[in-house]
Protein backbone atom coordinates (compact mmCIF):
# COMPACT_ATOMS: atom_id res chain seq x y z
CA UNK A 1 0.00 0.00 0.00
CA UNK A 2 1.35 3.43 -0.75
CA UNK A 3 1.97 5.98 1.91
CA UNK A 4 0.11 8.71 1.62
CA UNK A 5 0.51 12.18 3.55
CA UNK A 6 -0.79 15.58 2.67
CA UNK A 7 2.36 18.02 2.11
CA UNK A 8 2.85 20.31 4.68
CA UNK A 9 1.91 23.62 3.77
CA UNK A 10 3.49 26.84 5.03
CA UNK A 11 6.01 27.14 7.29
CA UNK A 12 6.06 27.10 11.14
CA UNK A 13 5.45 30.14 13.52
CA UNK A 14 8.46 30.82 14.17
CA UNK A 15 10.63 33.01 11.86
CA UNK A 16 14.11 31.69 10.14
CA UNK A 17 17.12 33.96 9.77
CA UNK A 18 18.72 34.98 6.62
CA UNK A 19 21.55 32.46 5.54
CA UNK A 20 24.52 33.31 3.36
CA UNK A 21 24.77 30.57 0.15
CA UNK A 22 26.26 27.47 1.18
CA UNK A 23 26.70 23.59 0.10
CA UNK A 24 23.06 22.15 -0.91
CA UNK A 25 22.55 18.32 -0.31
CA UNK A 26 23.74 17.47 -4.20
CA UNK A 27 26.91 19.52 -4.04
CA UNK A 28 27.68 18.51 -0.50
CA UNK A 29 27.39 14.57 -1.76
CA UNK A 30 29.46 15.25 -5.08
CA UNK A 31 31.95 17.01 -2.79
CA UNK A 32 32.52 13.89 -0.33
CA UNK A 33 32.16 11.38 -3.23
CA UNK A 34 35.20 13.58 -5.03
CA UNK A 35 37.15 12.98 -1.99
CA UNK A 36 36.68 10.02 -0.29
CA UNK A 37 39.52 8.12 -0.20
CA UNK A 38 36.93 4.49 0.40
CA UNK A 39 35.61 5.42 -3.46
CA UNK A 40 39.20 6.90 -4.18
CA UNK A 41 40.45 2.92 -3.04
CA UNK A 42 37.62 1.05 -4.65
CA UNK A 43 38.56 3.04 -7.73
CA UNK A 44 41.80 1.68 -8.08
CA UNK A 45 40.90 -2.29 -7.39
CA UNK A 46 38.74 -1.54 -10.62
CA UNK A 47 41.41 -0.77 -12.48
CA UNK A 48 43.59 -3.21 -10.99
CA UNK A 49 40.88 -6.15 -11.74
CA UNK A 50 40.93 -4.51 -15.20
CA UNK A 51 44.44 -5.07 -15.74
CA UNK A 52 44.63 -8.54 -13.70
CA UNK A 53 41.33 -9.45 -16.81
CA UNK A 54 43.69 -7.92 -19.79
CA UNK A 55 46.56 -9.98 -18.14
CA UNK A 56 44.76 -13.14 -18.31
CA UNK A 57 43.38 -12.86 -21.74
CA UNK A 58 46.80 -11.92 -23.47
CA UNK A 59 47.86 -15.40 -22.17
CA UNK A 60 46.20 -16.64 -25.15
CA UNK A 61 48.83 -14.77 -27.32
CA UNK A 62 52.39 -16.07 -28.42
CA UNK A 63 55.14 -15.37 -26.16
CA UNK A 64 58.93 -14.79 -27.48
CA UNK A 65 61.74 -15.83 -24.99
CA UNK A 66 65.31 -15.29 -25.33
CA UNK A 67 68.02 -17.40 -23.81
CA UNK A 68 71.69 -17.00 -23.35
CA UNK A 69 74.35 -18.94 -21.38
CA UNK A 70 78.27 -19.40 -21.82
CA UNK A 71 80.22 -23.26 -21.11
CA UNK A 72 83.47 -24.64 -21.34
CA UNK A 73 84.49 -27.67 -20.71
CA UNK A 74 86.12 -31.26 -21.63
CA UNK A 75 83.46 -33.62 -21.35
CA UNK A 76 83.91 -35.86 -23.99
CA UNK A 77 80.15 -36.14 -24.98
CA UNK A 78 79.69 -32.23 -24.74
CA UNK A 79 82.91 -31.20 -26.78
CA UNK A 80 81.74 -33.69 -29.48
CA UNK A 81 78.58 -32.07 -29.72
CA UNK A 82 79.35 -28.26 -29.08
CA UNK A 83 81.80 -28.93 -31.91
CA UNK A 84 79.08 -30.12 -34.13
CA UNK A 85 76.44 -27.49 -32.95
CA UNK A 86 79.44 -24.97 -33.88
CA UNK A 87 79.76 -26.55 -37.30
CA UNK A 88 83.48 -27.02 -36.96
CA UNK A 89 83.61 -30.62 -37.18
CA UNK A 90 86.10 -31.91 -39.27
CA UNK A 91 87.22 -35.80 -39.94
CA UNK A 92 90.44 -35.49 -37.53
CA UNK A 93 87.52 -35.14 -34.47
CA UNK A 94 86.85 -39.05 -35.12
CA UNK A 95 90.90 -39.47 -33.88
CA UNK A 96 89.94 -41.86 -30.97
CA UNK A 97 92.30 -40.22 -28.49
CA UNK A 98 90.54 -37.05 -29.36
CA UNK A 99 87.41 -38.37 -28.74
CA UNK A 100 88.20 -39.64 -25.36
CA UNK A 101 91.08 -36.87 -24.22
CA UNK A 102 89.49 -33.28 -25.29
CA UNK A 103 91.03 -30.18 -24.71
CA UNK A 104 88.88 -27.02 -22.75
CA UNK A 105 86.16 -26.34 -25.36
CA UNK A 106 83.94 -22.82 -24.59
CA UNK A 107 80.58 -22.03 -26.30
CA UNK A 108 78.19 -19.41 -25.80
CA UNK A 109 74.75 -19.97 -26.92
CA UNK A 110 71.91 -17.94 -27.87
CA UNK A 111 68.50 -18.88 -28.66
CA UNK A 112 65.15 -17.56 -29.46
CA UNK A 113 62.15 -19.70 -29.52
CA UNK A 114 58.23 -18.52 -29.60
CA UNK A 115 55.51 -20.79 -27.91
CA UNK A 116 51.74 -21.33 -28.96
CA UNK A 117 49.51 -22.73 -26.10
CA UNK A 118 47.26 -24.98 -28.09
CA UNK A 119 45.64 -26.56 -24.94
CA UNK A 120 46.01 -25.77 -21.27
CA UNK A 121 43.75 -27.74 -19.39
CA UNK A 122 41.31 -24.92 -19.43
CA UNK A 123 43.74 -23.67 -17.15
CA UNK A 124 43.16 -19.98 -19.53
CA UNK A 125 39.86 -20.60 -19.73
CA UNK A 126 39.18 -20.59 -15.97
CA UNK A 127 41.90 -17.41 -15.23
CA UNK A 128 39.56 -15.40 -17.65
CA UNK A 129 36.54 -16.48 -15.87
CA UNK A 130 37.88 -15.26 -13.12
CA UNK A 131 39.30 -12.22 -14.31
CA UNK A 132 36.01 -10.90 -15.27
CA UNK A 133 34.02 -12.43 -12.26
CA UNK A 134 37.03 -10.45 -10.28
CA UNK A 135 36.00 -7.39 -12.75
CA UNK A 136 32.64 -7.36 -11.86
CA UNK A 137 32.93 -7.77 -8.09
CA UNK A 138 35.52 -5.02 -8.16
CA UNK A 139 32.89 -2.70 -9.59
CA UNK A 140 29.94 -3.90 -7.38
CA UNK A 141 32.22 -3.02 -4.31
CA UNK A 142 32.50 0.67 -6.26
CA UNK A 143 28.85 0.74 -6.41
CA UNK A 144 28.84 0.15 -2.18
CA UNK A 145 31.36 2.43 -1.64
CA UNK A 146 29.72 5.39 -3.60
CA UNK A 147 26.63 4.62 -2.00
CA UNK A 148 27.67 3.89 1.45
CA UNK A 149 29.91 7.47 0.99
CA UNK A 150 26.05 9.26 0.11
CA UNK A 151 24.59 8.22 2.83
CA UNK A 152 27.07 9.20 5.19
CA UNK A 153 27.10 13.07 3.45
CA UNK A 154 23.38 12.90 3.25
CA UNK A 155 23.00 12.35 7.34
CA UNK A 156 25.82 14.76 8.11
CA UNK A 157 24.49 17.66 6.35
CA UNK A 158 20.64 17.01 7.38
CA UNK A 159 22.11 16.79 10.70
CA UNK A 160 23.73 19.99 10.98
CA UNK A 161 20.52 21.46 8.93
CA UNK A 162 18.46 19.91 11.81
CA UNK A 163 20.89 21.54 14.57
CA UNK A 164 21.28 24.91 12.74
CA UNK A 165 16.61 24.54 13.03
CA UNK A 166 16.99 23.42 16.45
CA UNK A 167 18.85 26.27 17.99
CA UNK A 168 17.13 28.47 16.22
CA UNK A 169 13.63 27.68 17.39
CA UNK A 170 14.97 27.07 20.86
CA UNK A 171 16.92 30.28 20.97
CA UNK A 172 13.76 32.23 20.18
CA UNK A 173 11.85 30.74 22.89
CA UNK A 174 14.89 31.76 25.18
CA UNK A 175 14.58 35.48 24.12
CA UNK A 176 10.67 35.67 24.03
CA UNK A 177 10.68 33.68 27.95
CA UNK A 178 14.05 36.14 28.85
CA UNK A 179 11.72 38.95 28.18
CA UNK A 180 8.32 37.91 30.06
CA UNK A 181 10.44 36.88 33.13
CA UNK A 182 12.00 40.26 33.16
CA UNK A 183 8.17 41.41 33.02
CA UNK A 184 7.72 39.30 36.02
CA UNK A 185 10.45 40.11 37.91
CA UNK A 186 9.28 43.85 38.10
CA UNK A 187 5.65 42.95 38.93
CA UNK A 188 6.94 40.41 41.86
CA UNK A 189 8.91 43.89 43.03
CA UNK A 190 5.26 45.54 43.53
CA UNK A 191 4.15 42.07 45.09
CA UNK A 192 1.82 41.10 41.54
CA UNK A 193 3.79 38.13 41.25
CA UNK A 194 4.14 35.53 43.21
CA UNK A 195 7.75 34.65 44.02
CA UNK A 196 7.16 30.76 43.71
CA UNK A 197 6.00 30.99 40.31
CA UNK A 198 8.87 33.64 39.43
CA UNK A 199 11.58 31.48 40.85
CA UNK A 200 9.72 28.32 39.23
CA UNK A 201 9.58 29.90 35.80
CA UNK A 202 13.33 31.01 36.04
CA UNK A 203 13.97 27.57 36.66
CA UNK A 204 11.95 26.61 33.06
CA UNK A 205 13.94 29.68 31.29
CA UNK A 206 17.06 28.12 32.94
CA UNK A 207 16.57 24.61 31.60
CA UNK A 208 15.94 26.40 28.26
CA UNK A 209 19.26 28.19 28.29
CA UNK A 210 21.15 24.45 29.06
CA UNK A 211 18.93 23.09 26.00
CA UNK A 212 20.55 25.85 24.13
CA UNK A 213 24.06 25.60 25.05
CA UNK A 214 23.72 21.74 24.04
CA UNK A 215 22.61 22.41 20.84
CA UNK A 216 25.33 25.06 19.95
CA UNK A 217 27.93 22.11 20.74
CA UNK A 218 26.36 20.10 18.72
CA UNK A 219 25.64 22.03 15.70
CA UNK A 220 29.67 22.52 16.21
CA UNK A 221 29.79 18.72 16.44
CA UNK A 222 27.52 18.22 13.17
CA UNK A 223 29.49 21.01 11.11
CA UNK A 224 32.86 19.10 12.53
CA UNK A 225 31.78 15.77 11.11
CA UNK A 226 30.35 17.68 7.96
CA UNK A 227 33.53 19.51 7.29
CA UNK A 228 35.87 16.07 7.23
CA UNK A 229 33.79 14.61 4.84
CA UNK A 230 34.31 17.31 2.42
CA UNK A 231 37.58 18.33 3.36
CA UNK A 232 36.57 21.72 4.46
CA UNK A 233 36.98 23.59 7.63
CA UNK A 234 34.40 23.97 10.22
CA UNK A 235 34.51 27.55 10.10
CA UNK A 236 34.26 27.86 6.67
CA UNK A 237 31.29 25.59 6.28
CA UNK A 238 27.94 26.61 5.11
CA UNK A 239 24.59 24.74 4.42
CA UNK A 240 22.10 26.22 2.25
CA UNK A 241 18.20 25.08 2.41
CA UNK A 242 15.90 23.75 5.43
CA UNK A 243 14.16 21.24 6.93
CA UNK A 244 10.60 20.93 4.40
CA UNK A 245 8.80 18.05 3.38
CA UNK A 246 7.58 16.99 0.38
CA UNK A 247 5.57 13.65 0.09
CA UNK A 248 8.06 10.89 -1.12
CA UNK A 249 6.56 7.54 -2.53
CA UNK A 250 6.97 4.68 -0.82
CA UNK A 251 6.57 1.17 -3.12
CA UNK A 252 5.14 -1.68 -1.57
CA UNK A 253 8.14 -3.33 0.93
CA UNK A 254 8.42 -6.91 -1.24
CA UNK A 255 9.24 -4.96 -4.28
CA UNK A 256 11.98 -3.42 -2.26
CA UNK A 257 13.14 -6.50 -1.04
CA UNK A 258 13.19 -7.56 -4.20
CA UNK A 259 14.93 -4.78 -5.23
CA UNK A 260 17.33 -5.24 -2.44
CA UNK A 261 17.85 -8.83 -3.59
CA UNK A 262 18.86 -8.19 -7.34
CA UNK A 263 20.52 -4.71 -6.87
CA UNK A 264 22.18 -4.47 -3.55
CA UNK A 265 25.86 -3.95 -3.96
CA UNK A 266 27.16 -6.35 -1.27
CA UNK A 267 24.71 -8.82 -2.40
CA UNK A 268 25.97 -8.87 -6.19
CA UNK A 269 29.56 -8.74 -4.79
CA UNK A 270 29.06 -12.20 -2.35
CA UNK A 271 27.40 -13.58 -5.55
CA UNK A 272 30.41 -12.93 -7.43
CA UNK A 273 32.74 -14.28 -5.05
CA UNK A 274 30.68 -17.66 -4.99
CA UNK A 275 30.97 -17.71 -8.91
CA UNK A 276 34.64 -17.32 -8.57
CA UNK A 277 35.60 -19.74 -5.75
CA UNK A 278 33.22 -21.82 -8.54
CA UNK A 279 35.68 -21.30 -10.84
CA UNK A 280 38.23 -22.18 -8.60
CA UNK A 281 36.81 -25.53 -7.90
CA UNK A 282 36.45 -26.09 -11.48
CA UNK A 283 40.29 -24.94 -12.22
CA UNK A 284 41.52 -27.37 -9.74
CA UNK A 285 39.56 -30.24 -10.99
CA UNK A 286 40.87 -30.14 -14.31
CA UNK A 287 44.51 -29.54 -13.10
CA UNK A 288 45.30 -32.91 -13.96
CA UNK A 289 44.70 -32.62 -17.89
CA UNK A 290 47.53 -32.69 -19.95
CA UNK A 291 49.00 -28.94 -21.59
CA UNK A 292 50.14 -29.14 -24.88
CA UNK A 293 52.05 -25.94 -26.33
CA UNK A 294 53.89 -25.79 -30.22
CA UNK A 295 56.98 -23.96 -30.11
CA UNK A 296 59.52 -22.93 -32.46
CA UNK A 297 63.07 -21.88 -31.69
CA UNK A 298 66.40 -20.62 -33.35
CA UNK A 299 69.62 -20.73 -31.72
CA UNK A 300 72.99 -19.76 -32.30
CA UNK A 301 76.57 -21.66 -30.79
CA UNK A 302 79.96 -19.90 -31.60
CA UNK A 303 83.32 -20.24 -29.46
CA UNK A 304 84.77 -16.43 -30.43
CA UNK A 305 81.82 -14.85 -32.12
CA UNK A 306 83.58 -15.09 -35.63
CA UNK A 307 81.13 -17.42 -37.41
CA UNK A 308 77.47 -17.83 -35.66
CA UNK A 309 75.43 -20.65 -36.99
CA UNK A 310 71.90 -20.97 -36.70
CA UNK A 311 70.02 -23.97 -36.08
CA UNK A 312 66.25 -24.06 -36.19
CA UNK A 313 63.24 -26.70 -34.49
CA UNK A 314 60.06 -26.66 -34.51
CA UNK A 315 57.66 -29.02 -32.89
CA UNK A 316 54.70 -29.83 -30.86
CA UNK A 317 55.56 -30.57 -26.81
CA UNK A 318 53.00 -32.21 -24.52
CA UNK A 319 53.32 -32.06 -20.19
CA UNK A 320 50.88 -34.58 -18.16
CA UNK A 321 50.77 -35.00 -14.46
CA UNK A 322 51.11 -38.16 -13.55
CA UNK A 323 51.33 -37.61 -9.57
CA UNK A 324 50.06 -34.84 -7.73
CA UNK A 325 49.88 -35.51 -4.15
CA UNK A 326 48.31 -32.23 -3.06
CA UNK A 327 45.30 -32.73 -5.40
CA UNK A 328 42.70 -34.05 -3.18
CA UNK A 329 43.85 -31.37 -0.57
CA UNK A 330 43.41 -28.48 -3.20
CA UNK A 331 39.69 -29.80 -4.40
CA UNK A 332 38.95 -29.94 -1.18
CA UNK A 333 39.76 -26.82 -0.01
CA UNK A 334 38.22 -25.13 -3.43
CA UNK A 335 34.91 -26.96 -2.39
CA UNK A 336 34.63 -25.90 1.50
CA UNK A 337 35.49 -22.65 0.06
CA UNK A 338 33.04 -22.63 -2.41
CA UNK A 339 30.26 -23.80 -0.05
CA UNK A 340 31.29 -21.20 2.52
CA UNK A 341 30.75 -18.69 0.14
CA UNK A 342 27.15 -19.79 -0.59
CA UNK A 343 26.54 -19.85 3.24
CA UNK A 344 27.54 -16.14 3.39
CA UNK A 345 25.39 -15.37 0.80
CA UNK A 346 22.44 -16.92 2.05
CA UNK A 347 23.30 -14.76 6.10
CA UNK A 348 23.68 -11.61 3.80
CA UNK A 349 20.27 -11.97 1.73
CA UNK A 350 18.63 -12.89 4.70
CA UNK A 351 20.13 -9.45 6.48
CA UNK A 352 18.93 -7.26 3.71
CA UNK A 353 15.79 -8.16 3.81
CA UNK A 354 15.55 -7.54 7.09
CA UNK A 355 16.91 -4.11 6.86
CA UNK A 356 14.07 -3.18 4.33
CA UNK A 357 11.72 -3.91 6.35
CA UNK A 358 13.02 -2.59 9.55
CA UNK A 359 13.76 0.94 7.27
CA UNK A 360 10.53 0.35 5.71
CA UNK A 361 8.38 0.27 8.95
CA UNK A 362 11.10 3.14 10.43
CA UNK A 363 9.96 5.77 7.10
CA UNK A 364 5.98 4.75 7.31
CA UNK A 365 6.19 5.63 10.95
CA UNK A 366 8.29 8.50 10.86
CA UNK A 367 6.19 10.00 7.72
CA UNK A 368 2.82 8.70 9.68
CA UNK A 369 3.77 10.88 12.76
CA UNK A 370 4.54 14.10 10.43
CA UNK A 371 1.13 15.78 10.55
CA UNK A 372 0.26 14.36 13.98
CA UNK A 373 3.41 16.63 15.01
CA UNK A 374 2.65 19.76 12.96
CA UNK A 375 -0.38 19.58 14.29
CA UNK A 376 0.91 19.23 17.84
CA UNK A 377 3.77 22.19 17.11
CA UNK A 378 0.77 24.86 16.09
CA UNK A 379 -1.50 23.86 19.10
CA UNK A 380 1.43 24.76 21.37
CA UNK A 381 1.89 28.25 19.35
CA UNK A 382 -2.16 29.37 20.51
CA UNK A 383 -1.97 27.96 23.67
CA UNK A 384 1.30 30.83 24.04
CA UNK A 385 -0.91 32.94 22.27
CA UNK A 386 -3.47 33.02 24.50
CA UNK A 387 -1.34 32.96 27.70
CA UNK A 388 0.00 36.25 26.87
CA UNK A 389 -3.07 38.39 27.27
CA UNK A 390 -4.18 36.27 30.21
CA UNK A 391 -1.19 36.98 31.80
CA UNK A 392 -0.80 40.76 30.80
CA UNK A 393 -4.46 40.74 32.11
CA UNK A 394 -3.27 39.15 35.50
CA UNK A 395 -6.18 35.84 35.12
CA UNK A 396 -2.36 33.29 34.84
CA UNK A 397 0.75 32.91 36.05
CA UNK A 398 4.09 33.68 34.65
CA UNK A 399 4.61 29.85 35.59
CA UNK A 400 2.12 29.13 32.92
CA UNK A 401 3.45 31.15 30.66
CA UNK A 402 7.10 29.98 30.96
CA UNK A 403 5.60 26.47 30.67
CA UNK A 404 3.86 27.64 27.56
CA UNK A 405 7.25 28.43 25.89
CA UNK A 406 9.17 25.10 26.93
CA UNK A 407 6.09 23.13 25.76
CA UNK A 408 6.13 25.49 22.06
CA UNK A 409 9.95 24.46 21.99
CA UNK A 410 9.83 20.91 22.74
CA UNK A 411 6.77 20.42 20.02
CA UNK A 412 8.69 22.67 17.60
CA UNK A 413 11.72 19.99 17.90
CA UNK A 414 9.43 16.44 17.70
CA UNK A 415 8.81 18.29 14.58
CA UNK A 416 11.67 18.97 13.38
CA UNK A 417 13.08 15.30 14.53
CA UNK A 418 10.58 13.89 12.38
CA UNK A 419 11.62 15.84 9.75
CA UNK A 420 14.78 14.76 10.12
CA UNK A 421 13.57 11.61 10.46
CA UNK A 422 11.27 11.17 7.39
CA UNK A 423 14.29 12.55 4.85
CA UNK A 424 16.92 9.95 6.69
CA UNK A 425 14.30 7.41 6.92
CA UNK A 426 13.81 8.21 2.96
CA UNK A 427 17.85 8.15 2.26
CA UNK A 428 18.41 4.67 4.41
CA UNK A 429 15.50 2.64 3.01
CA UNK A 430 17.12 3.36 -0.79
CA UNK A 431 20.83 2.71 1.03
CA UNK A 432 19.23 -0.93 2.31
CA UNK A 433 17.29 -1.52 -1.27
CA UNK A 434 20.53 -0.78 -2.94
CA UNK A 435 19.46 2.16 -5.08
CA UNK A 436 20.98 5.32 -3.31
CA UNK A 437 22.20 6.75 -6.65
CA UNK A 438 22.52 10.27 -7.74
CA UNK A 439 18.71 10.36 -8.72
CA UNK A 440 17.91 9.54 -5.35
CA UNK A 441 20.17 12.18 -3.82
CA UNK A 442 18.13 14.93 -6.31
CA UNK A 443 15.04 13.17 -4.51
CA UNK A 444 15.79 13.75 -0.96
CA UNK A 445 16.85 17.38 -2.02
CA UNK A 446 13.65 18.09 -3.66
CA UNK A 447 12.14 17.39 -0.43
CA UNK A 448 14.29 20.21 1.40
CA UNK A 449 12.83 23.93 1.50
CA UNK A 450 16.12 25.22 -0.26
CA UNK A 451 16.88 29.26 0.48
CA UNK A 452 18.01 31.56 -2.54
Amino acid sequence: MLLSILAVMGSLSWGQPAQAPGYTLGAAVDAALQRSPVVGAAGHRVRAADSALREAQMKRLPSLTAYSAFTRGDDPVYVFGTRMEQKVFTASDFDVYSLNNPSLRSNFRNAFEIGVPLFTGLELQSQERLGRLGREAAASQKDGALQRTRYAAMEAFLQVMLQQELLQAVTERVAASGQELESARRLREKGLVLGSDYYAAGAILGGLRVWQTRLEAGLQAAKSSLAVLLGKSPSELAVSGRLGYAEYPLEPESELAGRALRERPELRQIDLQSGMAEAVRRKEGFSLLPKVEAFASVQTNTRDFDSNPWNRMAGVRASLPLGDPGYPARRARSQAMLEASRSEAQRMREEASREVSRSYQELRGAAASLPLAKQTADQAGQSLDMFRPLYREGRQSILEVLRAEEGLARSQAAYLETLYAVHMGRARLLLAAGGLDSGAVREVEQGLEVRP
